[in-house]
């Protein structure tokens, strides 16, 4: 019996961005700016695989005092603050100046990417290097601008970082109409990806949360099961009704999608393996990633996603549906054509 299958394709998005806290342990005037440990772990790690903050882990802080006149003093220019598993460090100790009106502080994570760009301590813009997306790298993060008063000095510091590239998952379900089908995943490939481009941060930073923007210069990104990408979790072999993770924790360059040239897209292989044993090779033509919607139907006519945003979680669902091609068959009188004789001349 021939199938025909019909892959229907939805989007969930996560409209809120994500954000983690450092804390900047501080004692009293005179005292060393010391850096504590992170305020909460992350749902989504920086470390590929893990759910905290690893040794080895940094950030990049910027930093300068303002007094009276408005006369402003660097203090902090690229310093690399770096987690041991118990403490945060950096050297040599900067100290608390009473003398001071207010501190304000900025901060880039990890710090390589901090060293890599310009970042100017007292405004917080950033202009970065050139940077590769691999599918393993580990987040971006740029903290809000922090200003200290005086009559806080010697009081902790709360530093709040937001990730600036995007995450994203894609997941693959069987449809209930498959009932007790064998479906599994061959192969799995993104393709078309923009992966490399440079990050900027404006000095507006709006209502202190930092402006970013990023331009692409390469869209010939490719993440696939079979590229060594360590987002690529090992392919369902039977796939269930609820999803199955194809690709996890991707972080990926924030980029429009396009729908003429080039189009960001996805390809899967799978096999069906009906309750006969009958075993059936699938190989869809790639789909736009422009094309998935917000509802999981049959018509992929709801809204869109344009694109994957700053610091926003995107999960694509594709479902696998097959629709049998049902024959039936019935016996009609026999009609007489008009006007039912017909005649031969010599």
């Amino acid at each position: 019996m021939k199938r025909y299958i019909f892959i229907v394709a939805a989007i969930v998005l996560a409209t809120v961005s994500c954000s983690r806290t450092y804390d900047l342990g501080n004692g009293n005037e005179g005292q060393a700016i010391g850096f504590g440990s992170w305020a909460e772990t992350l749902t989504k790690a920086r470390t590929q695989g893990s759910s905290t903050f690893a040794s080895g882990d940094d950030f990049a802080v910027y930093g300068f005092t303002t007094k009276t006149g408005n006369v402003k003093t660097t203090v902090f220019d690229d310093v690399v603050v770096s987690y041991d598993g118990t403490d945060w460090t950096y050297s040599p100790a900067r100290f608390w100046d009473p003398s001071t009106l207010q501190y304000t502080f900025y901060g880039v994570s990890p710090a390589a990417i901090g060293t890599a760009a310009t970042v100017d301590p007292q405004t917080g813009t950033v202009a970065s290097a050139s940077i590769t997306f691999g599918g393993a790298d580990n987040d971006i993060l740029v903290a809000d601008k922090k200003e200290v008063l005086k009559a806080n000095y010697g009081s902790t510091v709360t530093m709040q970082f937001n990730h600036i590239a995007s995450l994203v998952d894609l997941k693959v379900k069987k449809h209930t109409d498959l009932g007790n089908a064998t479906v599994a995943i061959t192969s799995i490939a993104l393709s078309n990806i923009d992966n490399v481009g440079t990050f900027a941060v404006s000095d507006a930073y709006t209502s202190t949360h930092p402006v970013t923007t990023w331009t692409a210069s390469v869209s010939t990104g490719a993440y696939s099961n079979t590229s060594g990408v360590a987002s690529v979790v090992t392919l369902p072999t039977d796939v269930g009704t609820s999803g199955d993770f194809l690709i996890n924790n991707l972080v990926a360059m924030p980029q429009t999608f396009r729908t003429s040239s080039t189009p960001q897209q996805v390809t899967i292989e799978y096999t069906i393996e009906d309750e006969d044993g009958n075993v059936s090779t699938y190989t869809p033509d790639p789909f736009n990633l422009a094309l998935f919607d917000v509802v999981d139907d049959t018509d992929n006519d709801d809204t869109k996603v344009g694109g994957w945003e700053v610091g926003k979680h995107y999960i694509f669902y594709i479902t696998i549906n097959s629709n049998k091609i049902v024959f039936d068959a019935a016996i009609t009188d026999w009609t007489t054509a008009d006007p039912g004789y017909y005649y031969l001349l010599n």
